[in-house]
């Protein structure tokens, strides 16, 4: 199955919306009455450092990829 670049495009998109999603519901548990404690300040720390960052890296990765047509060139 090759990619296209519009998928490749949809991809990276789709990556960045988890990631937001993710963010929103760390957000949501940030309430007073929700979870709190070294443990939560914990998780909150290490999804924004190793998972966050990362999603982000690999979205921006996945933006840098451009497929060439491959039958430019090619005298059929």
């Amino acid at each position: 199955m090759f990619l296209s670049n519009g998928a490749m495009d949809a991809a990276a998109a789709d990556v960045r919306a988890l990631a937001a999603a993710m963010s929103q519901t760390l957000a949501e548990l940030d309430l007073p009455s929700s979870w709190s404690g070294a443990d939560a300040d914990r998780f909150q720390r290490e999804w924004h450092e190793l998972v966050h960052s990362r999603l982000l890296t690999a979205a921006n990765k996945l933006d840098g990829i451009s497929f060439k047509d491959l039958t430019e060139g090619f005298n059929g």
